[in-house]
């Protein structure tokens, strides 16, 4: 079992509901189908994005404004073939259902620490194990127990993907370049997009395998430019400062998806 307690390191073998180690440390499976390995304070509810935030990005998704990247994340070289993927990040599970669909993959695992995303992508997502967790903690995940890691648009922590991955396993990163949503930038004034690639010291043990700019023009209603803001980080600052600045979106607009895909061999 690749799962591990988050108290003892020890390995989690599911009991009835639960999951449980030699120490008798147990989890509950929520009645949603989640796994959460929060405790204590950990568990409060108001942490990660919000209900209104994961139903935003899914009527984005379902939409498909992302195909162009769905597509590309099919393409990609994955040689061997993984039998095990972890998304980081999962949100409701919308990246997760296509990944778990790769070719070889038996076993598939999402987690995130908001808990409407986690009960949507448990729903969502059936055949996935979703786990309620921080990723800024160290993953729950036994060394070398896993064939590929995947952060998209997520936190990346790089020291914890280099040790759950198996020899030879892939670790996948998306996060957006210059130019993504450009067009919609010029209404809503969204934050700025950072330099997101890591460094080649941060990467030390992995070898690049392939990377790709996905560029394309979206079109765009006026629904879904403001799902595409309610998704966003920038919803929490424009909350605070109270605007209205979904009257500042146009009917329809074509805006440019622009991300970059980088996948990585852990050597």
């Amino acid at each position: 079992m690749a799962l591990i307690c988050p108290h003892c390191r020890g390995a989690l073998q599911p009991v009835g509901t639960a999951y449980r180690c030699a120490l008798d440390h147990s989890f509950d499976v929520a009645k949603e189908g989640y796994l959460s390995l929060l405790h204590g304070r950990q568990k409060g509810d108001g942490r990660g994005d919000s209900k209104a935030m994961i139903l935003a990005r899914d009527r984005v998704h379902r939409a498909g404004v992302f195909a162009p990247l769905v597509a590309a994340l099919a393409a990609l070289p994955l040689t061997p073939p993984p039998h095990s993927v972890l998304e980081l990040g999962c949100g409701e599970g919308f990246f997760l259902g296509h990944l778990a669909r790769t070719p070889g993959i038996a076993t598939s695992y999402g987690l995130d620490l908001s808990v409407d995303a986690v009960k949507l992508a448990a729903k969502a997502r059936q055949a996935s194990l979703i786990l309620r967790a921080d990723l800024l903690q160290p993953l729950p995940f036994a060394d070398a127990s896993l064939d590929l890691v995947v952060s998209i648009f997520a936190p990346r922590p790089l020291a914890e993907i280099r040790r759950v991955l198996a020899p030879g396993g892939h670790a996948l990163f998306v996060h957006p370049h210059a130019g993504h949503w450009q067009e919609l930038r010029a209404f809503v004034p969204l934050a700025g997009i950072g330099a997101e690639k890591p460094g080649a010291t941060d990467l030390t043990g992995f070898t690049l395998v392939t990377e790709r700019n996905v560029t394309e023009k979206r079109p765009l209603t006026r629904a879904l430019l403001a799902d595409l803001v309610e998704m966003s980080p920038s919803i929490h600052r424009l909350t605070r400062e109270g605007g209205d600045w979904r009257s500042l979106l146009p009917e329809t607009l074509e805006a440019t998806l622009a991300v970059r895909v980088a996948l990585y061999r852990k050597g």
